[in-house]
């Protein structure tokens, strides 16, 4: 088994960067349009951390790595998503208070929760499971179609 450290540096960076400038598209696009842009950056990284490994590693990921990967990239990705929340409403909070006071009482009503918790489902599961796939069965036809092996 490999380190994967280095695939998870990889994803947060292309991640991160594709997310600031999906935001900027976001904001020019019309809101039906930007509602879209939230997956993107998760595929691109996903897709770029794979074509690293496979050049690397001239091999498709185990079962084990495929599903360190997998839930890492969740991990990342929803948890940076996390610090940006609170970091925007820790910087828009210390000119308005009454920001962070709204936040903390949305939290406080279990339908605020639920519909945030559906939101983060309906996007966070497919990512998951188009990750899995990716790093899976697509991921050792790649790896055939460039290295030729059957």
């Amino acid at each position: 088994m490999i380190s994967l450290r280095l695939y998870y540096i990889w994803f947060f960076i292309i991640c991160l960067l594709a997310t600031l400038i999906a935001g900027i598209l976001a904001a020019i696009l019309p809101n039906s349009v930007g509602g879209v842009l939230t997956a993107i950056p998760y595929l691109i990284a996903i897709i770029f951390v794979l074509f690293r490994f496979l050049k690397k590693q001239r091999r498709a990921p185990t079962p084990q790595e495929k599903k360190r990967l997998t839930l890492g990239f969740t991990l990342i990705f929803w948890g940076y998503n996390a610090c940006g929340l609170l970091l925007g409403l820790f910087i828009f909070a210390r000119k308005d208070p009454e920001i962070w006071q709204n936040f903390l009482l949305y939290l406080k009503q279990p339908a605020f929760l639920l519909t945030v918790l559906a939101m983060w489902f309906v996007i966070a599961v497919p990512l998951f499971l188009i990750t899995f796939w990716f790093y899976g069965p697509q991921a050792q036809r790649m790896a055939n179609k460039m290295f030729n092996t059957h």
